[in-house]
């Protein structure tokens, strides 16, 4: 694609969106000679040759890999100093990818801490980058509401849904975020966007399936199906295809593994996310700031008719080897099962024995709840993306799938 050199800037880049952006960048999406450079940003150290991304392909952007971007700690001119030294030619970088996010337990201290974040990203990028042109952060469907008891909207949902009840808004860090980026865009040459994946909401001392309970959940970022290189405590993908690997070495292939969930959870209307699908769109909502900027929601999804779990089940086992079930009793099984955690922390040495990494660091305890509470429709629209030009679709299965190819070529879990 010929004009003026294009520079990516990841923020995240070994989380779940952010590996992938960068991989899809390195792949040359949407086309080669699309961008010139990526430069990647993690906090915790990551070797290039560790980070599975396909450094092999022909013709693609030029790749600087640069650790210890803290965001959670000093000040927006600390950061400009930090990036100053650790990003080579800050000064030619024209897209920002910032898919950054760290948890705290109570939301409002999340609130604080996150806007913060980008905060001193922004205001460093004002300062170093005359050339950036587009932003792209995600949210997730906390802003619709899925946490509060009895919902707000009727899915499917839309962008134009919002805002939540002043009560549930001050913990919703998304509308902060956005305040953030209203802000520092105002006046200036780039503009930005919001794409927004289904969500994962992250259970406080759960001890019950009811919905009046909700007032406990906060919200994780999004449970998107992907892979990461060196672990995250909010993957799903990870979590279960651990999960999945342990129960066929245990239990033998053919073995029949229950959904770990309620029955309303099994049967509810949902769209699945990718991570491939999310960096997609995000590349493609970056290069096309008439369409996408200014603010804009858009929903996404790998595509737009929702499925429902009893249809994936039986595929994610199958990759193992696995016959998928139908919950088992909803009232006692939770009580008579163990949970994936459970079951991973009893069988983890089966796996070491095989040779796979351990899986601590995916620390899903909290995810063994995703099955019981999200046990209602919370199908996305994607009308609007749709109609902005970003048309692109995959098979979720397909995208599971991938991940858990990933997962096994990494040594992360156990070859079946």
């Amino acid at each position: 694609m010929a004009g003026k050199k294009k520079h990516a800037l990841v923020f995240g880049a070994s989380g779940l969106i952010g590996w992938a952006i960068v991989d899809q960048l390195l792949c040359n999406y949407p086309c080669q000679g699309t961008f010139d450079t990526i430069t990647a940003l993690v906090n915790r150290p990551l070797a290039i040759q560790d980070s599975f991304w396909p450094l092999e392909v022909e013709g693609r952007p030029e790749l600087q890999l640069s650790s210890g971007i803290n965001l959670a700690q000093g000040t927006v001119e600390s950061i400009t100093e930090l990036l100053k030294l650790k990003v080579q030619g800050i000064e030619d970088v024209t897209h920002v990818f910032y898919f950054v996010y760290k948890y705290e337990e109570n939301p409002e201290d999340e609130v604080r801490l996150v806007s913060g974040m980008l905060q001193r990203a922004v205001g460093a990028l004002n300062r170093l980058c005359p050339k950036l042109e587009f932003l792209v952060f995600p949210s997730g469907t906390k802003a619709y509401g899925i946490h509060i008891p009895g919902g707000v909207f009727k899915a499917p949902y839309e962008e134009s849904m919002g805002p939540l009840p002043a009560g549930y808004q001050k913990t919703l860090n998304y509308a902060f975020m956005r305040d953030v980026l209203e802000e520092a865009s105002a006046g200036k040459q780039w503009t930005w966007c919001d794409i927004r994946p289904d969500a994962v909401v992250s259970i406080r001392n759960f001890t019950t399936k009811s919905h009046t309970h909700l007032h406990d959940l906060h919200t994780t970022p999004p449970a998107q199906v992907g892979f990461v290189p060196n672990g995250s405590a909010f993957n799903l993908t990870a979590h279960w295809a651990t999960y999945l690997s342990l129960y066929a070495l245990v239990e033998g292939r053919g073995a029949k593994v229950p959904f770990p969930g309620s029955l309303a959870g099994y049967n509810c209307l949902y769209n699945e996310a990718s991570a491939d699908i999310i960096a997609k769109c995000a590349i493609w909502a970056s290069l096309h700031p008439a369409a996408a900027g200014g603010g804009q929601i858009f929903n996404i999804a790998d595509q737009a008719r929702p499925e429902r779990m009893r249809e994936r089940w039986p595929s994610l086992a199958a990759f193992f080897g696995l016959q998928g079930t139908a919950p088992i009793d909803e009232d006692e099984g939770r009580q008579k099962a163990l949970q994936p955690s459970e079951y991973i922390s009893k069988h983890q040495g089966e796996a070491e024995k095989r040779g796979a990494k351990s899986s601590a660091v995916f620390k899903g305890t909290f995810l063994d709840s995703y099955g019981y509470y999200l046990d209602f429709d919370r199908q996305l629209s994607l009308e609007k993306v749709r109609r902005a030009g970003f048309g692109e679709e995959v098979d979720p299965n397909e995208s599971w799938m991938k991940a858990f190819e990933r997962f096994q070529k990494g040594g992360m879990i156990a070859a079946v």
